[in-house]
C-alpha cells in the first residue's frame, strides 16, 4: 500500500524533481556546470533578451516551493526575466554553492530560502559585494535587501488552534499527539511550538507523545508507523508542512485508524492535501501560505532593486487556515 501511495503521490507533487532522494522528474533539471551540488531547473521568460534571476529554495520535494517558484518564474517572465531554480535539497553546502554560481554568472537578483541562517547570510554578503541585491524567503538574513514570508509561529499558530478545537469537541480536549518537526531548521522550530501552542490554547492538557522530524511522505509515513505501534492510542498526528503529514495520513489510513477520532493536519495548503480535506477523512487541516501571493512579492521586490525603485523592505504573507468548514471559499480563491 505505501509503494502504491507513493507512485501516486510523487506522480502529483513533485513537477520538477524527487522527494529529496534521485528519482526522476517530469521536468529535466538541467545541470549547472559550476556547480557542485544541488539541482538547478532553468525556467525561461518570455525572451532572451531579459536579465536573470537567481532562485535557491529548501527543497522542489516540497510541493509548496513548486507551487512558488513557478509562480516567481511566471511573473518573472511577464518582465522579460529567466529564473534559474537550484534546489538545494536541504544542503546548506549545496545553496553555498549555488550562491556562488549566481555570482558568477552575474545574476541580476537573487532570491533565497536559507537553509541555515547563519551560514547562508555570510554566503549572500559575497553576492552584496558584487552588486546583485537578495531578497530573503521566509527566514529573515541581515544581509539581505528584503524579506518576504510568512511568520513561522504564526504558520504553527494556524494549524494547531484548528486541532485543539477539534480535539476539545472531539476528545474533551484529551489525548495523545505526534508532531512531525523540522528542527535542522531553526526557524522552523518555531513553527512547531506554534502547533504546540495553538493545540493547548483549547487543550490544554493534550500530551506530545511524539515528537521527530519528518519533512516529506516517506518519512512522514516511517515515523507515523513508530508513533502508532509506541501510542496505539494517539489521537493525532500534526506536521509542519503536508509533505510529512500526507505520508503521516496514508500511515494512520494503513492502520485502520477512524476518522471520526483520529485527525492529520500539516501546513502549505498543497494540492493533495486540499482534496483530501474536501474528501472528508482523517486528512483534516492545512495552512494556506499563498505560494502565488509570496511570488508576487518576491518578484515585484526584485524589479524595484533591479529598476532603483522604491521597495517595501518586509513583506509579511498573510497564513489562512483551511478546513472542511471553510473548503468550499478555499476552492474559490
Amino acid at each position: 500500500m505505501k509503494k502504491l501511495w507513493m507512485i501516486v503521490s510523487l506522480a502529483l507533487m513533485m513537477i520538477l524533481v524527487a522527494c529529496g532522494e534521485n528519482d526522476d522528474a517530469s521536468t529535466e533539471p538541467v545541470e549547472d556546470e559550476n556547480s557542485t551540488g544541488g539541482e538547478e531547473v532553468t525556467d525561461e521568460g518570455t525572451t532572451s533578451e531579459g536579465g536573470v534571476i537567481g532562485m535557491s529554495v529548501l527543497d522542489l520535494g516540497n510541493p509548496f516551493f513548486v507551487q512558488l517558484t513557478e509562480a516567481v518564474a511566471d511573473l518573472a517572465g511577464e518582465h522579460g526575466y529567466t529564473v534559474n531554480v537550484n534546489d538545494p535539497r536541504d544542503d546548506v553546502n549545496s545553496q553555498v554553492d549555488a550562491i556562488q554560481n549566481f555570482i558568477s554568472q552575474g545574476v541580476d537578483a537573487i532570491i533565497v530560502t536559507a537553509t541555515d541562517q547563519e551560514v547562508i547570510n555570510e554566503a549572500i554578503q559575497d553576492a552584496k559585494d558584487a552588486g546583485i541585491p537578495v531578497i530573503a524567503h521566509t527566514t529573515k538574513l541581515d544581509n539581505a535587501d528584503a524579506w518576504v514570508g510568512a511568520d513561522e509561529y504564526s504558520m504553527g499558530w494556524a494549524l494547531g488552534i484548528q486541532a485543539g478545537e477539534w480535539i476539545l469537541e472531539t476528545h474533551e480536549g484529551q489525548g495523545g499527539v505526534g508532531i512531525l518537526n523540522f528542527d535542522q531548521i531553526e526557524q522552523v522550530i518555531q513553527r512547531k511550538q506554534g502547533i504546540i501552542d495553538g493545540i493547548h490554547e483549547h487543550a490544554p492538557d493534550v500530551e506530545v507523545v511524539g515528537d521527530q522530524q519528518a519533512g516529506d511522505p516517506n518519512s512522514g509515513y516511517d515515523v507515523t508507523e513508530g508513533f502508532l505501534q509506541a501510542n496505539p492510542d494517539m489521537i493525532g498526528v500534526f506536521g509542519i508542512n503536508d509533505g510529512g503529514a500526507l505520508g503521516a495520513y496514508n500511515a494512520a489510513v494503513g492502520a485502520g485508524k477512524d476518522s471520526d477520532v483520529f485527525a492529520v493536519g500539516g501546513i502549505d495548503a498543497v494540492p493533495e492535501a486540499v482534496e483530501a480535506i474536501r474528501e472528508g477523512g482523517i486528512y483534516k487541516f492545512t495552512v494556506d501560505q499563498q505560494p502565488f501571493a509570496t511570488g508576487e512579492s518576491l518578484v515585484d521586490i526584485a524589479m524595484a532593486l533591479i529598476n532603483g525603485e522604491d521597495f517595501d523592505a518586509e513583506v509579511e504573507i498573510e497564513v489562512k487556515g483551511v478546513n472542511d468548514s471553510n473548503i468550499a471559499q478555499f476552492d474559490q480563491e
